[in-house]
C-alpha cells in the first residue's frame, strides 16, 4: 500500500524542467519535432464534478537516440487548462497506450497515465515534463538535458479545470507539444531527474463557514466520487507517510513533511505547486541542523506563475541528509475567489480537483 501511495501521488505534480524566459543557443544538429492530439477533445466532467483528466497517446516520431533540450506544451484552449503532464511511453507500455487510445479520443486518466502496474511512472513510462499557467518553453540548463531514445511515444495529460470558463459553453480542445532534441551519441549532456516531495493538506472550513461537506469524512467520499476511487487514499496515504494518524489527521493552515535521502545527488532547479488557497512552500535540507539550508523559498505563491528557479548555486545532497517541504494556506479564499465562491463549502485535503489542495515541492536534480 504505501508504494502504491507514493507512485499515485508522484504522477500529480506539474513538472520541473527548469523555464527560462530569455532565449538560449541550441547546440548544433538540433532537430524541432511538433505533434498534436490526434482529435478534439470537449472535456466534460464526471458525477457532477469541475474537473476532467484526459489523457492522449502522440508520436513525435523521433527517429534516433536523443536528449531533449527544449520541449513546450501549446494549450489551445489556456483559459481552461489547469495543467498538462507529459510522459515518455516506451515499448513496455505502448500497447496498452494504443489500445486505450482507441484512435486518438484518448482515456480518463484522475492519478496518473494510467499505463503499467504502479511502478510505471518511475521505470517504463516516466514523467517527462509538463505545463502550468505562467509557464513558456521549457529550456534544460546549459549542458543538461531529458534522455528520448528512437521510437517512443508520449502520453499527454490534460487537466481541464471546467470552473475557470464561469459558465461559458466549453470549447474543444486539440492541443500540441513542441520538442528540440538532439542525437544522444556523441553528447556530453548530464541526464535531469524529477524529485517530488508532497505533504498533506488538512483544512477545515473558516470559523462560521458550515455545510455537510465541512465534515472531513463526507469531503472525501465526495472527493472519491467527482475524481477517482483512490483520491481519499491518496489525502490519508500522505498523513501515513508523513508521520500523521490518516484516522484521526490534525486540521491546520500548514502542511509539513520530511523525507531521508536514500541516495547522493546535486538540486539544479525547484519549483512550488499549490492550488488556489495556496499562500507560501519552502523547502529546506536538513532542517534544524548546523548545515541546514533553504533550497526553495516562496513566500507570494502565484498559481498563475508556477515557473521553475534554477539554482544560483546548485546544492549537493548525501545519502542520509533530510529534505522537508512545508506549505502555509489561507482557506478564506474559498469564499472570495469567484470560481470556489460559487461551491458548497468544504473540509479540503489533498486532491486532484481544482478546488482541492496540494502542497508539493519539486526539484530538478542529476546523480553525483
Amino acid at each position: 500500500m504505501r508504494i502504491k501511495i507514493i507512485f499515485l501521488i508522484s504522477v500529480l505534480a506539474i513538472s520541473l524542467t527548469p523555464s527560462i524566459g530569455h532565449s538560449v543557443a541550441v547546440e548544433k544538429k538540433a532537430k524541432n519535432y511538433t505533434v498534436t492530439m490526434k482529435k478534439a477533445h470537449l472535456p466534460t466532467a464526471p458525477n457532477n464534478g469541475t474537473d476532467d483528466y484526459r489523457c492522449f497517446l502522440l508520436d513525435p516520431k523521433v527517429g534516433v537516440d536523443s536528449i531533449i533540450r527544449t520541449i513546450k506544451f501549446v494549450p489551445q484552449r489556456k483559459n481552461y487548462v489547469h495543467h498538462a503532464i507529459i510522459f515518455r511511453v516506451t515499448d513496455a507500455d505502448l500497447a496498452e497506450a494504443k489500445l486505450k487510445d482507441k484512435s486518438g479520443n484518448g482515456w480518463p486518466c484522475f492519478g496518473g497515465s494510467g499505463l503499467g502496474g504502479m511502478l510505471t511512472s518511475f521505470t517504463s513510462s516516466p514523467w517527462l515534463s509538463s505545463w502550468a499557467p505562467g509557464r513558456g518553453i521549457d529550456i534544460s540548463p546549459a549542458g543538461y538535458g531529458t534522455p528520448f531514445e528512437k521510437g517512443e511515444h508520449l502520453v499527454l495529460q490534460v487537466h481541464y479545470n471546467l470552473l475557470a470558463a464561469n459558465g461559458a459553453a466549453i470549447q474543444t480542445d486539440q492541443s500540441k507539444i513542441k520538442i528540440t532534441a538532439i542525437p544522444a551519441k556523441g553528447s556530453k549532456i548530464k541526464q535531469l531527474n524529477l524529485k517530488l516531495f508532497p505533504a498533506p493538506v488538512e483544512l477545515a472550513c473558516p470559523k462560521g463557514v458550515t455545510g455537510p461537506l465541512c465534515d472531513r469524512r463526507a469531503s472525501l467520499i465526495d472527493l472519491a466520487a467527482r475524481t477517482s476511487a483512490s483520491s481519499a487514499f491518496e489525502a490519508s496515504g500522505l498523513n501515513l507517510i508523513c508521520g500523521q494518524d490518516p484516522r484521526k489527521p490534525i486540521a491546520s493552515l500548514t502542511s509539513k513533511c520530511e523525507r531521508r535521502i536514500g541516495e547522493n545527488f546535486k538540486i539544479i532547479a525547484a519549483a512550488a505547486h499549490m492550488h488556489l488557497l495556496g499562500q507560501s512552500l519552502t523547502m529546506i535540507l536538513n532542517e534544524g541542523s548546523p548545515n541546514e539550508k533553504v533550497i526553495f523559498d516562496v513566500q507570494n505563491y502565484n498559481f498563475d506563475d508556477q515557473s521553475a528557479t534554477i539554482l544560483k548555486n546548485p546544492i549537493d545532497v548525501a545519502r542520509g541528509d533530510r529534505i522537508s517541504v512545508k506549505c502555509t494556506f489561507d482557506p478564506t479564499r474559498r469564499q472570495r475567489i469567484e470560481q470556489l465562491a460559487k461551491l458548497e463549502p468544504r473540509y479540503v485535503t489533498w486532491g486532484e480537483g481544482s478546488s482541492d489542495e496540494m502542497c508539493l515541492g519539486v526539484i530538478s536534480a542529476v546523480k553525483s
